[in-house]
């Protein structure tokens, strides 16, 4: 005779119940890193707004611009991890993390210059 027993065997039934958003759940020196980044990036595009907005740009001008200031953004953000000693770490974000992402924009522009534009 087997017996049975009521046990939930599930991955997720050992493993408390996370409280808050996924903002909150975040390391602040992660949420400081994410905020930086959007502040930055922020004011990028705004700043490239502001030269767009007499119309004398085209669109190849302002992706070029765009490509060459997110390269720029991650070359300086680079500088700044090495210059400061950063060292990557798994789990948290940090300043390589944020070059990392401005790197991405970077090659995201170029191949939409590619594909849109056939630069």
């Amino acid at each position: 005779m087997t017996i049975m027993h009521d046990i939930d065997t599930s991955r997720a039934a050992g493993q408390p119940a996370s409280a808050g958003t996924l903002w909150q759940r975040i390391d602040p020196d992660s949420r400081r890193r994410i905020a930086s980044f959007g502040m930055r990036f922020g004011t990028v595009l705004a700043l490239l707004a502001l030269i767009a907005l007499p119309g004398r740009r085209s669109l190849a001008d302002m992706l070029a611009l765009l490509q060459m200031v997110m390269f720029l953004s991650a070359i300086w953000t680079a500088l700044f991890a090495w210059a400061a000693r950063e060292a990557p770490q798994p789990g948290r974000l940090n300043l390589w993390d944020e070059a990392l992402a401005f790197t991405a924009l970077f090659l995201a522009v170029r191949i939409l210059r590619t594909v849109v534009l056939g630069d």
